[in-house]
């Protein structure tokens, strides 16, 4: 198990951790990846989004009340929900929507209170279509156009 929170505590949160659970993706339950794309950008204020994906159904809320805001992923064309906390603002996780993806919770991994995820390097960066010209590669991660292929 793992634990999360947003920045003021208001907002707590469990997964289940199980490596081995494939997701049918090009990343596989318990490992991270950078993402390229435009909304992460806006979701996190930075160049890139250090995601989790998790099975939905391995995502359990334990305190607060999120909010959601749902929206077009204007690079990929899919509806997304982001859930955060509303009084402090922190994007908890996305859930992608009518997407090729299986019901799947993109947990924003500096919201973990143990920071052991923080330091596995990503296997995978998504949408480098769209990685500035600055950022370098991750050596050793996969390098994917999209979120699948």
């Amino acid at each position: 198990m793992a634990n999360g929170s947003c920045l003021c505590g208001k907002i707590r949160y469990q997964l289940r951790l199980d490596k081995d659970a494939p997701l049918e993706t090009s990343i596989d339950s318990g490992q991270t990846s950078a993402c390229h794309c435009r909304p992460c950008r806006k979701i996190t204020g930075a160049t890139t989004s250090l995601n989790l994906t998790v099975p939905l159904s391995d995502f359990t809320l334990v305190t607060g009340t999120p909010k959601t805001c749902t929206t077009r992923h204007c690079d990929e064309g899919f509806e997304f929900s982001l859930v955060f906390c509303g009084d402090c603002g922190s994007p908890i996780y996305g859930m992608p929507l009518g997407s090729p993806l299986p019901p799947v919770a993109i947990i924003q991994v500096g919201t973990l209170d143990d920071g052991g995820v923080l330091e596995a390097t990503p296997v995978a960066e998504l949408n480098v279509k769209h990685r500035l010209g600055w950022v370098r590669q991750v050596g050793g991660a996969a390098q994917k156009q999209g979120y699948i292929g």
